[in-house]
């Protein structure tokens, strides 16, 4: 099995903000509490789990930055709202895992400053709802014109993805569309690799941002890919975004 240390972290995405150049640690933990449920009469302690689940984003540490896209930014956009977390944990890597949430709170954010240090940011993040492991189908790189990534597509196996749907995360964090109208990203799957149909196509960005969405159709096919279109293609537009899934199949 493969080990993994801190320079293959390919990427900390919280809403449409890139955190990994300012980031240098950060726990992500899942607890389920459990509860004495021995009744009277009976001498064998009997215990069991809470059927809620608690996910915690706890531990970051990193760097004062005061750029308009980066942490300070971020935190203070998170100050009353819940948002998208995205982490590459193994590699900007179609195909590797990110842990994911559509929402992340931010319960505390922490500056600190001290001679001849640089300025410290750090931040403890609670998660409301689900947290997924999911699939990087698309990594969080620059892309200059329409495209898909069918012909590297993703493959999960036999089974496919499997028939209760999936989730898909979103994060845009670099936008210009110098002319275009809108930059559209779509989640696509194929049951031979050749033929690709939209699967769920995330909503028309005109600035960036980031979102979740469940799945609109049940059945997930073996093969999966991306695809984005810049809307009424003019000039040059860029795009900077990454797309997870959570899909059923093991991956």
């Amino acid at each position: 099995m493969a080990k993994y240390g801190s320079a293959d972290v390919g990427f900390l995405l919280v809403g449409p903000y890139n955190l990994t150049t300012v980031s240098s640690k950060i726990e992500d933990s899942a607890t389920r509490a459990t509860e004495d449920m021995t009744p009277f009469g009976t001498s064998t302690a009997v215990v069991a789990a809470s059927p809620v689940v608690h996910f915690e984003l706890t531990g970051h540490e990193g760097w004062y930055d005061d750029a308009a896209d980066s942490i300070n930014a971020a935190m203070i956009a998170m100050a009353s709202t819940a948002t998208i977390l995205m982490m590459a944990v193994s590699g900007n890597t179609r195909g590797r895992r990110a842990v994911c949430t559509s929402g992340a709170i931010r319960t505390g954010y922490k500056r600190s400053f001290a001679v001849g240090e640089y300025h410290k940011a750090s931040m403890e993040l609670a998660v409301t709802g689900v947290r997924d492991e999911c699939t990087i189908v698309h990594e969080h790189v620059l892309e200059t014109s329409d495209g898909n990534n069918e012909t590297y597509d993703i493959d999960l196996g036999a089974t496919g993805g499997g028939t209760t749907g999936c989730n898909i995360y979103l994060s845009c964090t670099q936008l210009a569309l110098t002319g275009s109208t809108n930059l559209i990203v779509t989640f696509e799957d194929s049951s031979d690799a050749i033929t690709y149909v939209t699967q769920t196509a995330m909503t028309a960005l005109t600035t960036v941002g980031a979102e979740y969405k469940a799945s609109t159709d049940q059945t997930i096919n073996r093969y999966v890919a991306a695809k984005w279109v810049f809307t009424g293609l003019a000039g040059t537009p860029t795009a900077t975004f990454a797309l997870a899934v959570k899909v059923n199949a093991p991956h």
